[in-house]
């Protein structure tokens, strides 16, 4: 009895799927703890190796030559990382499929790279919600208190190569905060160049391309907030700054117990990553200057390279 009623205790109540058909990626499930009634979103990684034969509905066959298993724990390294650096981020654990009551495995409709649920507290509204729902034109115009988050969540997701991104992918919470939420599709792992970052529909992202990096933020009311921040660099130069003075030793424990492997391999690319995070933030200023200079595009998606 006392054994039951500590599984109980400890596991995770199902109660219903948030993103149902095809309205995203990976399977998002609304969860209560039962422990203390808590609320949380649990997140199932399917891999990412697929074929997308109409990308958007836009009659564009679309041809995904990528194969990344390791979803699960970029999102785990994400978000230590935007803990450590001191960006607002949501609580997160990863805990085992079978800590679900309420929920049969079955009704999955892709596959999952492994039995894990990624689990982050469920807080606040999407940022194009409470927009919307608000009546604000703008992201300028809204009342989030912490506004420049935005330019420091774009200087971060630059830095981890992060070019998944829209507003959907923040929170606003009750107290009127910007938090960042997506950091699973990141860092690098292309065979033919480690230098390429990992984005937006198993896309390659260059840091040398000014039009890759509007992908840092998205296409949406952030991204006219930065080109309307773009005189105020001493906002940037913050970030930077912030990011820069990381000890490296911090980076490192922010790995401790993951593994990044390239594409379709099993080759572990630790060690690369890490590389790859020390290189890219040297560059930051440079890199964000440039953007700046070619008026911060964003690049079409999907590029030339993805269409058959």
């Amino acid at each position: 009895m006392i054994d039951k009623l500590k599984k109980y205790l400890f596991n995770y109540t199902f109660i219903e799927e948030l993103t149902p058909g095809n309205e995203s990626f990976n399977t998002n499930l609304k969860l209560r703890r039962n422990l203390n009634k808590s609320l949380w979103v649990g997140k199932i990684f399917r891999p990412l190796s697929y074929k997308i034969e109409d990308f958007y509905d836009k009659g564009k066959h679309y041809i995904c030559n990528v194969d990344f298993q390791d979803l699960e724990h970029r999102a785990i390294f994400g978000f230590r990382l935007a803990k450590v650096i001191g960006l607002k981020s949501l609580k997160f654990k990863t805990i085992q499929l079978n800590k679900l009551s309420n929920f049969d495995p079955n009704t999955i409709k892709h596959d999952r790279i492994n039995n894990n649920v990624f689990l982050t507290k469920l807080k606040g509204v999407s940022l194009t919600q409470y927009l919307s729902s608000n009546s604000f034109e703008t992201f300028e115009s809204s009342d989030i208190i912490n506004k420049d988050e935005a330019i420091f969540s774009f200087v971060f997701n630059l830095w981890i190569g992060n070019y998944d991104n829209k507003d959907e992918d923040f929170l606003v919470d009750e107290d009127k905060n910007l938090i960042s939420i997506d950091y699973q599709v990141l860092g690098p792992g292309f065979r033919d160049n480690p230098k390429l970052s990992l984005g937006a529909w198993g896309e390659s992202f260059d840091i040398n391309d000014p039009r890759d990096t509007g992908w840092c933020i998205g296409d949406g009311k952030l991204l006219d907030y930065l080109r309307n921040s773009i005189n105020r660099w001493e906002i940037f130069k913050k970030a930077i700054e912030k990011i820069n003075s990381l000890p490296e030793k911090k980076i490192k424990l922010a790995m401790k117990g993951l593994n990044f492997y390239n594409q379709g391999t099993k080759k572990n690319i630790n060690d690369l990553f890490y590389s790859f995070l020390l290189e890219r933030r040297t560059k930051l200023e440079k890199i964000i200057k440039d953007w700046i200079r070619a008026d911060c595009p964003i690049v079409d998606l999907p590029k030339d390279n993805g269409v058959k």
